[in-house]
């Protein structure tokens, strides 16, 4: 078995929630429905796939705007090094988001970083500022979230990789549902502690790079502390 990392994007490869940071800048989240909608996910009575079935399209002819926002967020503390340590070590990374494609796209290839796979929801503005509009999950079971981050880390586990997840929000509980290990700050951590299950906290990916390379090799072989085992969210559903 070998080693993958699936890291999310919004408040953990990035320092900012670049969808939350689209949504206030534009206003979007100041709007009646919006505001209802948030409380809902807030309080867990609905997933964020109804949420971004709303909200999302009112990016639709707003790509000037866009595009303005994304010139001034950037990257998390030590995840270019991080990307660099991975491509050194012959690991891919895939970058799983539910936000929206267009803009990982974007700000990854403006900050020059090279990943294996971006899978996102398929949100983005075509030419003549056309916009699209999709959303990522395919599970017929679960409708929760718009990306399902838990099919994408099961899949890679059923091929064989031993994944190394990174995260910072609800989604994440979910994606990481699979993993071998998890990194985790904000929520994350907060619902792992919780559930008692084990993690390592992170700030920057610097933190995560001194785990790393303090104990590469024990990662390699699966035998590195906090290695976790048969755990699953128990929102996640898949068909039989």
């Amino acid at each position: 078995m070998k080693v993958a990392v699936v890291t999310d994007f919004d408040g953990t490869l990035m320092e900012q929630d670049v969808g939350n940071v689209l949504m206030k800048e534009l206003e979007v989240d100041a709007t009646a429905q919006v505001i209802e909608m948030t409380r809902q996910y807030n309080e867990r009575i609905i997933g964020s796939l109804p949420w971004i079935e709303i909200v999302y399209p009112m990016l639709a002819g707003r790509k000037q705007e866009v595009d303005e926002i994304l010139d001034r967020v950037h990257l998390r503390d030590g995840a270019r090094d991080f990307i660099g340590f991975c491509k050194e070590e012959d690991v891919p990374v895939t970058v799983l988001s539910d936000g929206m494609l267009y803009y990982i796209e974007q700000i990854l290839k403006k900050q020059q970083v090279e990943v294996d796979q971006i899978i996102g929801n398929p949100i983005t503005y075509l030419g003549d500022n056309q916009f699209q509009f999709g959303v990522q999950n395919e599970n017929a079971a679960c409708k929760w979230c718009g990306c399902c981050k838990a099919s994408v880390v099961k899949k890679l586990k059923e091929e064989g990789w031993m994944i190394i997840y990174i995260g910072d929000g609800s989604s994440d509980y979910f994606g990481s549902g699979f993993a071998d290990w998890i990194f985790a700050r904000s929520s994350l951590a907060r619902y792992l502690k919780e559930e008692g299950t084990a993690f390592y906290p992170f700030q920057t990916f610097y933190d995560v790079l001194d785990v790393l390379k303090t104990d590469w090799d024990a990662f390699k072989n699966g035998k590195a502390a906090r290695r976790l085992n048969g755990r699953h969210p128990v929102l996640c559903k898949f068909p039989v």
